[in-house]
């Protein structure tokens, strides 16, 4: 079996037991210690076959970012990006996405306030600081966070 073929079967595996991008694939392949040219070959073989699919792995990874990660736009952007993806085709997955931001962001704010106490002004700080960090924008956060009523004697 030649050297293509063999990594043909090894990202096939990867693929086997999850969704990959173009660019995950072929730094796996490299790691491994295909070279560069036959990592390429064997990425754009997959491509051709449909079993690589950009524009939908960041069509689902989304939706999975939303609804079950609770994340914020920013964020997923971000790691999107990470994993190789084209910002034209993250553009579009947030297009086509049927997900709303608003109420996943507040599903996450009532399990916080469930579990966490904002006391004073420094604590709802805290809180807006990891809300942010999910990706979620200073102006999505007021907006939800508006609707609660935090009254602090010693607001900073």
């Amino acid at each position: 079996m030649d050297n293509f073929t063999k990594g043909l079967h090894l990202a096939a595996r990867y693929l086997a037991s999850r969704m990959y991008t173009s660019r995950e694939i072929y730094d796996r392949l490299r790691r491994k210690g295909y070279d560069e040219e036959t990592s390429e070959q064997i990425v754009g073989r997959l491509i051709e076959e449909k079993l690589l699919d950009d524009a939908r792995y960041a069509e689902f990874y989304v939706a999975d970012g939303v609804n079950l990660g609770q994340k914020g736009e920013y964020r997923i952007r971000q790691e999107l990006l990470r994993k190789g993806v084209a910002p034209v085709l993250i553009d579009r997955a947030f297009e086509n996405a049927d997900v709303d931001f608003d109420a996943a962001l507040r599903d996450y704010v009532e399990q916080r306030l469930r579990v966490t106490e904002i006391t004073d002004y420094k604590d709802l700080m805290r809180f807006k600081a990891a809300l942010a960090r999910r990706g979620y924008s200073p102006s999505e956060i007021r907006r939800v966070l508006d609707e609660y009523d935090f009254d602090f004697a010693d607001k900073q």
